[in-house]
This record gives structure tokens, C-alpha cells and sequence, in this order.
């Protein structure tokens, strides 16, 4: 099975949350992208129309691989004069008296044509697809939550460790095959000579301020803090997403029976799902789990849980507080364990005519539901089709 073989394979449509006003401190419009990146867009907007990229506002990030619909504002006094584009068409709807910041929508709207999909393979997919919007899904983060995530290092563990030059270490010289060969050759050299920069020359910049920090300081904490805010963000919370995967995986094996199991690998290990379950077990899963911080407070199922994953990691819950050291901080936030698909349709199978070439056994099949924000689609096709 096939997902994402054109962009318009995967649709996503934002729910937002704000009200359109005559009058406001801020335009709203609707942006409709297709297959690009919403920051390499901003970064476009902003130049196109000179603004500030600073001054847009964006509720959550949209798949690149995908045809997606979300709102957009910028203050009143600013215009965006380029409104149509081959891959973007942005309209005006009115004004608002808010921003839009990150987590301003309460959920999302998708239709996904997975694709070559065999005869045989039908009668399955429609029995996992029975019964999902009562029985649910986990509510597990997937792959594009660990786009920083390199040979499954995260180098924001080591920083909890409080093995900065391992975390530094791994911050220079890991690098994925999609990298500027640029950029490979200058994370090759700075492995090839760790420990001895003076004769290096490196030219990226994201690269060469964490080397002249510590060339002046020798300390691998001042180092580390000059890694971009951003990139370090990214990394704390990906590392927060799959501690929570490993704990909620730890909570299905307690209460499901070996044959209702299935795994299915991410890109940082596997998960766990369910064939069917029972109200029984349902009964027995905890309906929130905690992200891992510093200030949770640990009781009851999450308390045995929490302790055998940090066990796992070889860490304690008070090896989280870096704050201090770092300027970066583990927040204690609530995520539902099951996700429960709302609107959840699943249409009939139709010959797939970009893989079925005349065989008349190759078929698409368009799944359409709503999902709470935060909440990933591609989990929910992994629950259907194994994928």
C-alpha cells in the first residue's frame, strides 16, 4: 500500500477557532497550499510583500506532502499583494483582534487516498476499519514528529545526562542522506578532527558558532546552548514525544492479550496496536497520560510506567531539570491515550489508476474524518492499513 503518491492524496483542513470581524488588528485569510513547506512559504511571503516573517501568524505547521487548507494573519496595516501563485492561493476572509499563535485550532479536517492496495488485502482493511470511531486509536506521535532525529540519536538526551560534548557531538557531525553534500563533508570533518579544531574550516554558520563557543570557553554547556533555539526546541520536544510512545505502548501490553497485538515500525522504533479490545481493557487504560517533566506528579498506573521507561533510558525524573544549564525546559502537558476519529467514512474501493496498469486488481481507497489537534492522521491509516 501506497500513501502520499501525489499531494492530493493526503487533504487536511484546519478547524479553527477564531471569529471574522468587520474591523481588527489583524487580517485573517485562508492559505491553501500544495506540496510546500508552510516556513519556506512564510519566508517567500515575507519577502514577496516586504513583511517581517515575524509578523505572520499560523495556527499549527501542515504537511509539505499534502493539499492543506489553514488560516493565516498578519497585522491590518500590512498587505499581501501576492495572492495567487502556482502552489498557493491565499484569501482574504476579514479581521481579528488576535494573532494566530500555535495550538489556535481545535482540531483538523482529512480525506487520505491510500493506494495500491490488492484484492486480497480488502476484507482486512474494512474489518480494521469497523468499529474505529468507539474503539478508537492510540494516540501515539509519528515519524513527522522526529524529523531532528538522526540514526535515532537525540542528541537532547545526552544534554539530560549532562554529557554535553556527546550531545554537541552528535549535534556536528550527524547528517541525514537529503543534507547539502556541503554540509556532509563539513559534519565528516569536524567527526574526523573532534577534539582538534584549530585547523578546521567550516563555513556553515549554525556549525561554526557552536565551534568558536567552545574554542573560547572549553565548555561543552556554553556550546551547547549556542545549538539554534529552534533546533533545540524541536529536539527537547521530540524527545518528550517518544518517551510518552514508550509509555503508552507500556500501558497497551499490560491490558491487551498477546494475540490482539500488532507492531508497526516509525521512524524512531515501533508501536502498538490493537486488533480489537474489549470495554474491559478500555476501562483499564488511563484516559490522559503526561508528557515527562520535571514537575509531574507521579501516581498510580503513570507513576509504574513513567519509572520503567526512564529506568530503560538509564534516567531519573530529576535529570530533566536543565533549565538552568541549557535555557531549555521539559513542560508537563496531558495527551489523550485514545483518540477517538470523529465523522470517520470509508469509501469504496476503486481501481487505482496510477498502479493498477490494466490489471483491474490494484485499488485506492478514501478514508474522511476529523482529528483533535496534535493529533496525527498517519496513525490512524497505520491502525487500517498497516502503513
Amino acid at each position: 500500500m501506497k500513501l502520499r503518491q501525489k499531494p492530493e492524496d493526503f487533504k487536511v483542513e484546519e478547524i479553527g477557532t477564531h471569529k471574522v470581524q468587520d474591523t481588527g488588528a489583524f487580517k485573517l485569510y485562508l492559505l491553501e497550499k500544495r506540496g510546500m513547506e508552510i516556513f519556506y512559504l512564510l519566508s517567500y511571503l515575507a519577502k514577496q510583500n516586504d513583511i517581517p516573517v515575524t509578523d505572520f501568524g499560523i495556527a499549527g505547521m501542515k504537511d509539505k506532502h499534502a493539499v492543506t487548507k489553514q488560516y493565516l494573519t498578519i497585522p491590518a496595516d500590512k498587505e499581501i499583494k501576492t495572492l495567487h501563485e502556482k502552489s498557493f492561493d491565499l484569501t482574504f476572509l476579514g479581521y481579528t483582534d488576535k494573532r494566530l499563535q500555535m495550538g489556535d485550532l481545535e482540531g483538523n479536517r482529512f480525506e487520505i487516498t491510500m493506494r495500491n492496495i490488492h484484492k486480497g488485502e480488502l476484507e482486512g482493511i474494512q474489518k480494521k476499519a469497523a468499529g474505529i470511531e468507539e474503539v478508537g486509536v492510540p494516540n501515539y506521535f509519528d515519524s513527522q514528529r522526529f524529523g531532528s532525529v538522526i540514526n535515532n540519536e537525540f542528541f537532547v538526551k545526552y544534554a539530560v545526562k549532562g554529557n554535553f560534548e556527546k550531545a554537541v557531538k552528535s549535534y556536528l557531525t550527524l547528517y541525514t542522506k537529503t543534507e547539502p553534500s556541503g554540509v556532509k563533508a563539513e559534519k565528516k570533518a569536524i567527526l574526523e578532527n573532534w577534539g582538534n579544531f584549530g585547523k578546521l574550516q567550516v563555513k556553515k554558520t549554525n556549525l561554526v558558532n557552536v565551534l568558536e563557543e567552545y574554542k573560547k570557553t572549553k565548555d561543552w554547556a556554553d556550546a551547547y546552548r549556542r545549538i539554534p533555539t529552534n533546533i533545540r526546541k524541536m529536539a527537547l520536544s521530540a524527545y518528550q514525544s517518544y518517551l510518552w510512545n514508550e509509555c503508552a505502548k507500556i500501558i497497551f501490553k499490560k491490558v491487551l492479550y498477546h494475540d490482539q497485538m500488532y507492531k508497526i515500525e516509525y521512524n524512531v522504533g515501533d508501536l502498538v496496536f490493537y486488533k480489537d479490545i474489549k470495554q474491559s481493557q478500555l476501562d483499564g487504560i488511563p484516559k490522559n497520560l503526561n508528557l515527562i517533566g520535571l514537575e509531574m506528579k507521579l501516581e498510580g498506573v503513570e507513576e509504574k510506567v513513567v519509572g520503567q521507561v526512564l529506568n530503560k533510558e538509564g534516567l531519573k525524573l530529576k535529570d530533566f531539570d536543565i533549565k538552568k544549564a541549557t535555557g531549555d525546559y521539559f513542560g508537563v502537558r496531558e495527551r489523550p491515550v485514545i483518540i477517538h476519529p470523529k465523522g470517520f467514512k470509508m469509501g469504496e474501493p476503486e481501481l487505482d489508476e496510477i498502479n493498477d496498469h490494466g490489471k483491474k486488481n490494484v485499488f485506492k481507497i478514501t478514508l474522511s474524518f476529523e482529528l483533535p489537534k496534535g493529533s496525527y492522521a498517519t496513525i490512524v491509516t497505520k491502525r487500517i492499513f498497516n502503513r
